[in-house]
């Protein structure tokens, strides 16, 4: 009986013939019945020829292995942001304008990586496989541009990427059904541009990207997409998306200043990890980072001070700041009300869209009126708005610009 059990868990009987084949067999040693897949074996296309640990075939790039649906955004920690808001309370510094207030710092919705830009932004607008093609065909720059290993046209994974998304997120559906929506929408807005040189930048700014790693790609795609799409979004998209920008800003000058000038992305991704591991803050991109195959090794005191400097730069007042001298920029050209944002200026943060989440709130709980200049109290601002401009072109104080990203979730 012994015996019996333990040549059956040692062989598998071919369907066909009934011969007891080897239990780990491909097909039956009499008729050739196929008995399982070979390691490696593509599902959709059938080539065997893929290494058993591929994540994608190599030849029409199915994903080989079981799929995970988790997305970028990983589970917050409450202890660990309140132990990190702890330390960053250390570097606050009150607000100019504002002096009298708790010196402000980052709250929880900081913390979080950028949250998921609505799809009917990102769907409605992108280019087709062959206009993509011949865009890329249109700069000799990037026809010369070849991938990491100098050995292929960067088109190849640019074009790629377009319509499959990248290698590295095969088991991150989720992941990758974004990156091809940015990728999209990003070749739209460089192929309809109206400015020929600046068409032609963005273009080499987005290749340049396919010949570094897949964390770079992603990364780039992510940074441009968010410069790009700020017309099509609304005034909460966009502080979340300049905040994301500016936990990047964070995380590069901590590399720069703990790593060098010379760190290669992966020490990048090696920082990305450990200010979400020790910080609890996410920096969208984390799970490029944390897959990257060739991730630098950060510990002792290279990682302690790579996280100090971080926290140092990680600073509430200097994004509140931001905040406000970008919606209180001036320009020289006569507006008349109701002309809407100044197209002359470079704005993160859209005045019509301030305009208009302002009027959407609680008037209970914030007054729509006070994002205009307030001449009953010219010492709230850090200086004067032009009275010709004054109620009508919106002008904040700290307080006010404080009390928006305190709503938003964003600061306390």
């Amino acid at each position: 009986m012994g015996n019996k059990e333990s040549r059956e868990s040692t062989t598998i009987t071919c369907p066909k013939c009934t011969l007891a084949n080897k239990k780990d067999a491909f097909q039956c040693e009499v008729c050739g019945e196929r008995l399982g897949q070979i390691p490696g074996e593509c599902p959709t296309c059938t080539f065997a020829g893929n290494d058993p640990s591929a994540l994608q075939c190599s030849v029409c790039a199915t994903p080989l292995q079981q799929e995970d649906d988790g997305s970028d955004t990983k589970e917050l920690d409450p202890k660990k942001i309140a132990a990190t808001q702890a330390l960053l309370s250390k570097h606050a510094k009150a607000i100019k304008g504002d002096e009298k207030s708790t010196p402000p710092v980052f709250a929880s919705a900081a913390f979080r990586a950028l949250p998921n830009i609505s799809e009917d932004v990102k769907t409605s607008l992108t280019v087709s496989y062959k206009e993509a093609s011949t865009l890329l065909d249109t700069y000799s720059e990037v026809k010369s541009m070849r991938d990491r290993t100098k050995t292929r046209p960067v088109k190849e994974f640019m074009l790629s990427t377009l319509t499959q998304g990248l290698p590295l997120f095969a088991r991150k559906p989720q992941i990758n059904k974004e990156v091809k929506m940015c990728m999209g929408y990003v070749m739209f807005k460089i192929f309809h541009h109206k400015n020929a040189q600046r068409r032609k930048d963005l273009m080499i700014e987005l290749a340049d990207a396919f010949t570094a790693c897949q964390a770079v790609q992603q990364r780039v795609i992510y940074t441009m997409f968010a410069k790009l799409a700020n017309v099509e979004l609304d005034f909460q998209q966009q502080v979340f998306k300049a905040l994301s920008q500016f936990k990047h800003r964070c995380l590069d000058k901590a590399v720069c200043a703990g790593i060098g000038t010379g760190a290669d992305p992966h020490w990048r991704s090696a920082c990305h990890v450990a200010v979400w591991d020790d910080l609890g803050v996410q920096v969208d991109g984390l799970e490029a980072a944390t897959l990257d195959k060739d991730i630098r090794h950060l510990n002792g005191s290279a990682r302690k001070k790579v996280i100090g400097l971080f926290v140092g730069y990680f600073n509430a007042n200097e994004f509140i700041l931001e905040f406000l001298q970008d919606v209180n920029q001036t320009s020289t050209k006569k507006r008349k009300k109701g002309e809407g944002d100044d197209l002359t200026l470079s704005r993160n943060f859209g005045l019509q869209k301030l305009y208009q989440w302002a009027a959407e709130q609680d008037k209970g709980t914030f007054d729509p009126h006070s994002i205009f200049y307030d001449d009953a109290h010219p010492h709230d601002y850090l200086a004067a708005q032009a009275k010709d401009q004054r109620s009508y072109v919106p002008y904040l104080s700290p307080k006010i610009a404080r009390k928006i990203l305190r709503l938003l979730g964003v600061t306390t």
